[in-house]
């Protein structure tokens, strides 16, 4: 009889411990989670726009099931992720697991809670945190062969080992996701696994240095973005642009860049995608600091500094302000980088100030949750300990004023270094263009000229009439030259051509002159510093050819030099070096080439030699200046 009723029992108490355990696992179950879970992972009819999830997630909350509307926080929490809303998503991930433990739902149902706390995690840049969440995923999706998910949670896992400087981990973690997310399903969930893979491809090369890497990222993002267009995924396009710009930036193809931020910027909304604007506008400044075009670069960092502020978040803003700081410093604009530092260093300030009351915030909260639990004499030590904290940090505010201080005046001295030294290099220019000014022709050749010319003018010689009008051209070409500092070589040769021909006839020497230009030169496009030839042709002539006993040869050479280099050679057969004085001509032709390095920063140079056969050569290089160039010089006062 008792054997009997104890059989009963037990009998009993299975059945209501199935019942429990029936009824427990029904309610960790929600058939319109299922759906759309089968959906998102498995076919592309799911579009993953915040607004469609978040109105799918308001639907849920009218459920009674509780695993419904624990689902439901986990979708707000991945909207509110997208949206940066990180604190937010927090309490939503907190909300969900709470319902979670309140139905002691098996370790399975926590997975998407898992996952989307790493990914809150290494945003947060907790990325020790994000390693724990994901690989808690880890065994239950590979029992499950949940792919789309275990393809997350390995690629969540490299990113936080890539964070974390492992190359190794992170390298393990790659090569068992790529396999995996190749062969998932069309849809958007592969576009965007494929994405976030690129992007850890991209980081191994940064931990590597392996091109390898660097090639794998771009066929990957590639096959992404082939996938995009044929499933009309347009939302995925801005981190495809992004990471197409990456690739380009790494090969240093800087316009290619360029234009795929370019793309990306084309994808975002002014009004709600101001975090993505603002990192675009600070990629793009980053770029034409790399190319040196600093207005460009201050354009798009002033852009980025004003998205930063709309968002409202001090660490943005800060980083805004550093590379506006560096932009002008760059460019070489102290006073208006002396003023953006100063809002620089307001910023750090309330970056600090916030972190300080974050921490003290935390440490408070710590506090009151022991304070329960000691006594009241433990109590007054803590409190003891965290007055003592609050005076470090006070003394920390103290050195970091006196810190600031000693800064800015260091900034201001550097500044006024820089500022002098500006001015006497502009002095020095000022000094050599007036040198250059007095030194245009010779005055002795004028008034020779012009008295041979009055004398011929009493005979009426037949090539009196040929010669004013030469004479006069001459004259013209001078005067012109005072404010042109530059010079076409069609113009230059016309100039030595007049002047060759006006000694010719006056001296009645015997000479012949010539001029020989390469055919990958264009005489029209390209340009010289004004009379940089005159000086040592006049030297040849005066001198060189002075009671010749032969005739007198002067051939001037053209010649382009690598790719952009104008090699000029002036040749004579005259007397040599002794014969000629090329002091002064060294000199006209020093104070050209320090104006043209200086502001070129480039390294022209010249060689005065004599000629084993007799004469002299004299052999002057120079960058080429194309017109369009000179013409951008004269506007930028050279």
């Amino acid at each position: 009889m008792s054997e009997n009723y104890m059989m009963r029992l037990f009998f009993c108490l299975l059945l209501i411990g199935l019942a429990e355990v029936l009824h427990a696992q029904s309610k960790c179950t929600c058939e319109s989670m299922q759906d759309y879970i089968a959906q998102r992972d498995f076919d592309s009819t799911v579009k993953h726009k915040p607004n469609n999830l978040w109105k799918f997630a308001k639907s849920l909350e009218t459920d009674k099931n509780p695993r419904c509307l624990a689902f439901s926080f986990q979708l707000k929490a991945q909207v509110q992720l997208k949206n940066g809303q990180l604190e937010d998503a927090r309490k939503s991930l907190d909300r969900e697991k709470f319902l979670l433990d309140s139905i002691r739902c098996k370790q399975a149902s926590y997975v998407e809670n898992n996952l989307t706390s790493g990914d809150l995690s290494m945003l947060h840049g907790e990325y020790e945190a994000a390693v724990s969440a994901y690989s808690k995923t880890l065994r239950i999706l590979q029992k499950a062969g949940n792919n789309a998910m275990l393809s997350r949670a390995y690629l969540g896992l490299a990113g936080a080992y890539g964070r974390l400087k492992d190359k190794d981990k992170a390298t393990y973690y790659v090569g068992l996701a790529h396999p995996i997310v190749t062969v998932l399903t069309d849809n958007e969930t592969k576009i965007d696994l494929l994405s976030q893979l690129s992007a850890r491809y991209y980081k191994l090369y940064q931990l590597n240095k392996d091109k390898n890497y660097l090639d794998s990222a771009q066929h990957v993002v590639s096959f992404s973005y082939v996938l995009a267009r044929k499933m009309e995924y347009t939302e995925s396009y801005l981190q495809i642009y992004n990471l197409f710009e990456d690739h380009a930036y790494y090969n240093r193809n800087f316009r290619l860049a360029l234009q795929y931020l370019d793309s990306a910027l084309l994808q975002t909304n002014p009004v709600y995608d101001l975090k993505e604007r603002s990192a675009i506008y600070g990629d793009m400044s980053d770029i034409y600091l790399e190319l040196k075009k600093y207005d460009k670069a201050y354009q798009f960092a002033d852009s980025n500094l004003v998205y930063a502020q709309k968002i409202g978040d001090p660490y943005d803003v800060t980083n805004a302000l550093e590379l506006l700081y560096n932009c002008a410093k760059l460019s070489g604009e102290y006073e208006r980088a002396l003023a953006v530092y100063e809002d620089l260093s307001k910023m750090k300030d309330s970056v600090l100030k916030l972190q300080n009351e974050r921490a003290l915030s935390q440490l408070e909260e710590k506090y009151h949750q022991v304070r329960k639990e000691k006594s009241d004499a433990e109590y007054e030590q803590d409190k003891r300990l965290l007055q003592q904290q609050q005076q470090i940090g006070n003394l920390k505010w103290r050195l970091i004023l006196v810190g600031s201080i000693i800064f800015a005046l260091l900034a201001a001295y550097v500044l006024m270094v820089f500022r002098q030294k500006s001015m006497k290099q502009k002095q020095k220019r000022l000094e050599i263009r007036q040198r250059l000014n007095q030194a245009r022709i010779n005055p002795d050749f004028i008034y020779n000229a012009l008295h041979q010319l009055q004398n011929e003018g009493t005979a009426q010689g037949a090539d009196y009439k040929k010669q004013i009008q030469s004479f006069s051209k001459l004259l013209k070409q001078v005067l012109d030259s005072t404010y042109d500092d530059f010079m076409t070589l069609d113009r230059e040769i016309e100039f030595l051509t007049f002047y060759l021909t006006l000694q010719r006839d006056r001296s009645k020497q015997a000479f012949d002159f010539s001029f020989q230009v390469d055919e990958q030169l264009d005489p029209a496009n390209v340009c010289l510093p004004t009379m940089i030839l005159q000086p040592f042709v006049e030297s040849t002539v005066l001198e060189g050819f002075s009671n010749l006993n032969r005739r007198g040869e002067l051939k001037i050479r053209f010649s382009l030099k690598g790719l952009n280099e104008l090699a000029i050679v002036i040749e004579d057969n005259g007397k040599g070096l002794k014969a000629i004085d090329s002091s002064r001509a060294s000199e006209i032709i020093n104070d050209r080439l320090y104006l043209l390095n200086k502001l070129n920063k480039t390294s022209s140079s010249y060689l005065i030699r004599e000629r084993s056969g007799g004469g002299v050569s004299v052999e002057i290089f120079i960058p080429l200046i194309t017109k369009a160039y000179a013409d951008e010089l004269k506007k930028e006062g050279f």
